[in-house]
């Protein structure tokens, strides 16, 4: 599975894309569909300690999902977003397999 990690007003370290990388990678645990992944490491630039946002994008065969958290460090943010997405992809890979049965 291909895996960008874009990095948004700041340099990101090697530590910080190695986690979000093998993060990223247990959605194929979930699902074998996966074809590719895109991830956004933001820094939002407000006075709050939760400025640190992560945009999660994989890309299904027909179907794009999208999920954006945020928490006070970048590390948070990827894990709350890849349990999202876990909850989402398990949801519709039930949906799939009811209609692959009709």
């Amino acid at each position: 599975m291909n895996v960008a990690v874009h990095s948004v007003h700041f340099k990101a370290s090697n530590r910080l894309l190695a986690y979000v990388q093998s993060k990223v990678e247990t959605v194929t645990k979930v699902s074998d569909r996966v074809n590719k992944a895109t991830v956004f490491l933001r820094l939002d630039n407000n006075h709050m300690h939760e400025n640190k946002i992560a945009e999660v994008c994989i890309y299904l065969p027909g179907r794009e999902v999208v999920v954006k958290k945020e928490a006070k460090t970048f590390e948070k943010s990827v894990a709350l977003a890849m349990e999202a997405l876990h909850r989402i992809i398990k949801r519709n890979k039930g949906k799939y397999l009811s209609f692959k049965k009709r």
